[in-house]
C-alpha cells in the first residue's frame, strides 16, 4: 500500500483517538486518576494541533502553502522576539518575513542541492559559534544562534513543503513527533523520577524518554508494515533517527529561550506557550528526514 497524505492524516486522527481512549482506560486507575486529570488539556490541545496540522496538509493545494508560510513567519517572529532580549539583530517581524522570502527562494533549488548544503550549513554555523564562546553576547552571536535554529531547519522544512514532494515525510515526522512527545509526557508524569536534562528541560525525565522512544518504536512499526510494508527494522530505525531529531530540536528550542532567561516563546495557545513551542521538534525533525530520504535515494 502506497502512503499518501490522506492516509496519514486519517492515521493521525487514529493516533488521538487511540489517545483519549488510553486516557479514559488509565483515568479509572485510582492511583493514576489525579495525574490523568491534570493531562486532559493537554490533550485537548493536542487535538487542536493535531487537527490543524493534519488537516492542512490533508487539503493540500493554497491552504498546505498558506499555512507553511504563516508557520515560517510566525515562529521566525517569535524566535527573533526572545534572541532580541539579549541583543537586537532586527524587527522580529522583519526576520519571520525575511525567513519567508528565503524559503521560497529555496523552494526553486532541487532538494538534494538543500540537503547537502543544510547539514555543511549547520555545521558552519556550530563552529562559528563555538568560536564566539566565553565572549559577551552580541549580534554576529545572537544572529548565528537564529541561524542554526530556527532559521536553517525552518528554511528546508517549509521549502520542503512548498516542492510539493515530501508533504508524505514531513506528515511522518508530524506523527513520529507527536507520538514520542506524548508517551514521553505521559510516561514522565507517570513514572519519571530521574531528571535527564536539568538545565536546559527540567521536565524532561530519563523514564519519560525512555517510554516515548519504546512507543515511538513500536508506532513507526505497525505504520510502516501496515501503510508501505516496510520491515521492521527499517521502521524503527527511521523511528531512532526521528526520536534523535525531536530531542534535538525540543533543546535547541529550550536552549535559545535559556540564554534569553525566558521560559516560553510569545504565547498563541494557552498550555502550550507560542507556535515555536509546538513545532520546534516538528520543524528540526522534518527538516532531517527529507535530507535522510534524499541522500539515500543518492546512494
Amino acid at each position: 500500500m502506497t502512503i499518501t497524505t490522506s492516509s496519514l492524516a486519517l492515521t493521525c486522527f487514529t493516533l488521538l483517538a487511540a489517545g483519549y481512549v488510553l486516557f479514559a482506560v488509565l483515568g479509572q486507575v485510582k492511583s493514576l486518576a489525579p495525574v490523568i486529570r491534570e493531562a486532559w488539556p493537554i490533550l485537548l490541545m493536542e487535538t487542536l494541533i493535531v487537527g490543524s496540522a493534519a488537516g492542512a496538509f490533508w487539503i493540500g493545494g493554497w491552504v498546505l502553502t498558506i499555512a507553511l508560510l504563516a508557520l515560517a513567519a510566525r515562529t521566525g517572529y517569535e524566535a527573533a522576539k526572545v534572541a532580541g532580549l539579549r541583543h537586537s539583530v532586527g524587527h522580529p517581524a522583519r526576520i519571520g518575513g525575511a525567513i519567508i522570502v528565503l524559503a521560497l527562494l529555496a523552494s526553486f533549488v532541487p532538494m538534494p542541492l538543500l540537503a547537502i548544503a543544510a547539514p555543511g550549513a549547520a555545521a558552519l554555523v556550530i563552529t562559528a559559534i563555538r568560536a564566539q564562546k566565553g565572549k559577551p553576547d552580541n549580534p554576529i552571536k545572537v544572529a548565528l544562534d537564529l541561524a542554526l535554529f530556527p532559521v536553517l531547519p525552518l528554511v528546508v522544512f517549509t521549502a520542503a513543503g512548498l516542492q510539493g514532494l515530501f508533504e508524505t515525510w514531513l506528515l511522518i515526522a508530524f506523527i513520529l513527533v507527536e507520538t514520542f512527545d506524548s508517551y514521553a509526557l505521559l510516561g514522565g508524569k507517570l513514572f519519571g523520577k530521574h531528571k535527564a536534562f536539568p538545565i536546559l528541560s527540567p521536565n524532561k525525565t530519563i523514564e519519560g524518554l525512555a517510554i516515548g522512544a519504546v512507543m515511538l518504536m513500536l508506532t513507526a512499526a505497525g505504520i510502516g508494515a501496515l501503510l508501505a510494508g516496510l520491515p521492521v527494522l527499517a521502521s524503527a530505525g527511521i523511528a531512532l533517527f526521528a526520536g534523535a531529531l525531536t530531542l534535538a530540536g525540543d533543546l535547541l528550542a529550550s536552549r535559545l529561550k535559556r540564554l534569553s532567561g525566558v521560559k516560553d516563546y510569545p504565547q498563541v495557545l494557552p498550555h502550550q506557550g507560542g507556535l515555536l513551542d509546538i513545532t520546534d521538534a516538528w520543524i528540526v525533525t522534518g527538516a532531517g528526514l527529507v535530507c535522510l530520504v534524499t541522500a539515500l535515494r543518492l546512494v
